[in-house]
């Protein structure tokens, strides 16, 4: 088959899979020889710098159903399976290690896809596999309040599965030359349209299922973001290849995925919305000689302001389909993009997933407190209480339950001005595309300076979900050897089918515990998955920190927590208890705006109630935050220890300094562990600071009573902000060892 002849059958695969399948064998050849990334690559040289507003275009393709750990878990630089400080569960065990509903059974963690049942599916790229339970419901009970324990009682075994590079090679190519969010979470636990109105409108209005929107039980009617850029005259357009769901033909229509066509202003056939929301744009050809509209577009220079791109069911990477179908769908977009470098040298594409499908992750997504029983906000924050009736800036279900964040997606950010193969750490949301462009459009002058948020978009997500701006560095410097960035993609095999029945009816791969033991690195540690190698980091707007002193209320002693954020970015705390009658964590977001003279405080005192005074809590925030403290108020040499009463950054993020407040008495002692280098120090009753150096802004730092064997300890952990772009974690891939307070290689069975 010569090449014109593939892109001859290519052609009809937008709505024949039979023809689709006929040249399966020639598309994984194509995709393999593909140049695009080094194309796309080299045509961002020229643009050394530049600003928001030299972006001309933005494109948005949203996939379906994927987490961020099952495709990107092993990616080096990214908090994956090498987290060095992930959550522990309430019985000990790391969150990897998830309970069957038979507790007694073996835990399952994440485990690789096997390559496939026979000779068609060598590559778990290409492997169909079983969809995932991916209900709000069962969403809900897996996060179980930030206890996350639940995962495979709720979706099965198959929700450990992971992917790693040679499985998703195109995927991986673009995370090494471009920029990858890791921070990125789908807007609700739950299922695809009520996370698509996020991306659309801002808001899924407290609806939680899809039953509301696609299956027609609803009436949505708020305002969507396009209404908008009609307002304005922002120039959009929606790329699809076809309309509808349909049923009978993965291969065309668009999924249903295009969720405004479901809203009573969308449906009216007189208006020019729904001319551009319901119009057939092709991404694939549909003729040997004739380029799709996307192609067509970008050459003619019409490409929109704005557009999105919704894809045929099978190119959705929607469980059963595997993820070769979407790498293909990116790699003809990505092509289509660059053939007019012009067009490509002031775009940027977001490539995106709804929801997580189902699959693990290990990070607890920012949830706001419903009530004060679950925990606090600051006052900048408007919360709408779930017994008023809904409005923006509502974030609870009918049911009263948490709306979200959900669990973390993938985000890709591919543009001239995100080239370097970089990590940005940010917490982002569906509403964050929103933001970036009402922060474009202030930049390109359609919309004033200080124009508010998109009006759906609730108060408490405008401050714990950033605008991807700090995706992008437009002041950066492409490295020579930029072909070095990435790797030669391996030839991948997409699948080898003859006909359009094999392809639908094609059963979805099971796992079962035989799968999960057949990775045959399931015996090793989690950790060990990770690929080590450090990336650069993007510099992010947070400065927060944890402090906590003992106080004494109505004659009962209580343990202090005083958030503190000096940043313009909001942050969202998880504060776990693993001591005493306190279940589940509790929930703290403190609004950004603050400075280091005036920070945005929040405080909240917890009782200890663990046996003798015993307390344990762990705190958990953005970019790898942790704070735990442990000891017993029952201690008369653990209360002659000093409180640390201030961390901060010192020379620039090189240092970070520990202050303590008065020494009880003249005995006490501690014993300073810096987990990155192993150096230990002593800190003598009167000392008033101490200072330890940091790994590019990292810092890992416990203090044990150095006099008693007991149990206290304070820990604290982070990165240290300075408006540079820094290293990523050099833990990611170590074990944190609870005896020696330091990280250590994961020792392999």
């Amino acid at each position: 088959m010569d090449r014109r002849d593939f892109i001859k059958m290519l052609g009809i695969a937008g709505v024949n899979a039979a023809a689709y399948a006929a040249c399966s064998s020639y598309m994984q050849e194509a995709l393999a020889e593909s140049n695009v990334v080094n194309d796309m690559l080299t045509a961002s040289v020229p643009c050394q710098k530049g600003s928001l507003k030299d972006i001309e275009h933005v494109v948005i393709l949203m996939q379906e159903n994927r987490s961020f750990d099952h495709y990107f878990g092993t990616l080096r630089g990214v908090r994956g399976f090498g987290d060095p400080r992930p959550l522990k569960l309430k019985d000990g065990n790391p969150v990897w290690s998830q309970a069957q509903a038979d507790k007694t059974a073996q835990r399952i963690g994440p485990y690789r896809l096997p390559k496939g049942a026979n000779a068609e599916e060598k590559d778990s790229g290409n492997v169909f596999l079983q969809d995932p339970a991916h209900n709000y419901t069962d969403g809900l009970r897996a996060w179980n309040s930030g206890l996350m324990d639940r995962w495979i009682p709720e979706k099965d075994i198959v929700t450990m599965a992971h992917y790693v590079e040679d499985d998703i090679p195109l995927y991986f190519k673009l995370a090494k030359a471009f920029t990858i969010c890791d921070a990125y979470h789908c807007s609700l636990n739950g299922p695809t349209d009520p996370n698509r109105s996020y991306l659309w409108t801002g808001t899924s209005h407290g609806e939680t299922s899809n039953t509301f929107f696609s299956w027609g039980v609803g009436d949505p009617k708020w305002k969507s973001y396009p209404e908008k850029l009609e307002e304005f005259g922002v120039d959009w357009k929606f790329y699809q290849d076809g309309l509808h769901w349909t049923f009978a033909d993965a291969f065309a229509g668009n999924y249903g995925d295009n969720t405004l066509e479901y809203f009573k202003q969308y449906k009216d056939k007189t208006t020019s919305i729904y001319a551009k929301n319901q119009s057939v744009n092709s991404v694939l050809r549909t003729d040997a000689n004739e380029p799709s509209q996307l192609e067509k577009d970008v050459v003619a220079g019409k490409l929109p302001a704005i557009s999105w791109i919704v894809a045929p069911e099978a190119f959705t990477e929607h469980p059963k389909w595997p993820p070769h179908f979407g790498e293909y769908y990116l790699n003809e977009i990505l092509r289509a993009l660059i053939a007019d470098k012009d067009v490509w040298s002031k775009t940027a594409l977001f490539i995106t997933y709804d929801e997580n499908g189902g699959f693990f992750d290990h990070m607890p997504p920012p949830v706001p407190p419903l009530s004060a029983a679950e925990g606090l906000v600051t006052p900048d924050i408007t919360l709408t209480p779930p017994t008023l009736k809904f409005d923006a800036n509502s974030e609870n279900s009918a049911d009263s339950t948490p709306l979200g964040m959900g669990v973390r997606v993938p985000m890709l950010v591919i543009s001239p001005w995100t080239v370097g193969g970089r990590v940005c750490s940010e917490v982002f949301d569906h509403t964050s595309v929103i933001r970036f462009l009402d922060r474009w459009l202030i930049a390109r002058k359609v919309q004033p300076e200080g124009t508010p948020a998109f009006e759906n978009i609730s108060s408490w997500r405008q401050a714990m979900s950033g605008d991807l701006t700090s995706a992008f560095d437009f002041d950066r410097q492409i490295p020579k050897n930029v072909g070095n960035l990435i790797d030669a993609t391996k030839p991948v095999k997409v699948f080898n089918g003859d006909d359009k029945t094999k392809a639908n009816n094609a059963p979805g791969l099971r796992p079962d515990i035989n799968t999960v033991n057949a990775d045959p690195e399931i015996k090793n540690p989690v950790a060990s998955k990770q690929d080590k190698t450090r990336c650069d980091l993007l510099p992010l707007a947070y400065d927060f920190k944890v402090l906590t002193n003992f106080i004494t209320v109505k004659g009962v002693k209580k343990l202090n927590f005083s958030f503190s954020n000096a940043s313009k970015l909001g942050v969202a705390f998880y504060v776990y208890s693993y001591e005493g009658t306190q279940d589940k964590p509790r929930l703290y977001s403190v609004a950004g705006g603050g400075s280091v003279e005036a920070p945005m405080l929040l405080a909240d005192s917890l009782d200890i109630d663990g046996t003798n005074g015993a307390y344990h809590y762990v705190v958990h925030a953005p970019n790898g935050y942790l704070n735990q403290l442990r000891g017993t108020t029952g201690s008369g040499t653990q209360m002659a220890l000093a409180d640390i009463i201030d961390v901060k950054s010192v020379s620039d993020g090189q240092t970070v300094r520990f202050a303590f407040g008065k020494w009880p008495t003249a005995n006490g002692k501690l014993k300073m562990v810096n987990a990155y280098t192993g150096d230990e120090k002593t800190v003598n009753a009167g000392d008033l600071s101490i200072d330890v150096p940091t790994k590019d802004g990292w810092y890992d730092v416990s203090f044990a009573d150095a006099v008693n064997d007991s149990t206290y300890l304070r820990r604290y952990a982070g990165h240290l902000e300075n408006g540079k772009i820094s290293k990523t974690d050099p833990a990611i891939g170590l074990i944190y060892d609870e005896e020696s307070r330091v990280y250590q290689p994961a020792a392999m069975a």
